[in-house]
């Protein structure tokens, strides 16, 4: 409640509305950079680290999606929502690999 409208309750300063949507930008950021750091390890033969932080990159995505997904459907940080639920699906490896694969050409 705020002293200039006391009947909304829901009023709250602009950086704790954004929050959800900002957290997600910055987890999928994080899960970004693990992914990248798996494809170094794979280039250098550690094949099971490798695996092991894609699979954290694939669950780290995946979450940071379910939560800009909300950020925008609830607007609590609809665009660094939008902004994350694009850094989520590139940066899933699982995603990024079936991307890869429509565009890439047939080899014959």
């Amino acid at each position: 409640m705020t002293v200039e409208n006391p009947d909304r309750a829901d009023d709250a300063p602009g950086r704790a509305r954004t929050a959800p949507g900002l957290i997600a930008v910055v987890g999928a950021a994080a899960f970004a950079a693990v992914h990248i750091v798996a494809i170094v390890e794979a280039t250098s033969g550690n094949y099971s680290g490798a695996t092991t932080l894609a699979w954290v990159a694939i669950v780290g995505t995946t979450a940071t999606l379910l939560l800009a997904i909300a950020a925008v459907g609830l607007d609590r940080g609809r665009r660094w929502g939008a902004v994350a639920i694009i850094l989520s699906l590139v940066a899933n490896p699982f995603i990024l690999v079936r991307i890869l694969g429509f565009f890439a050409a047939p080899q014959s």
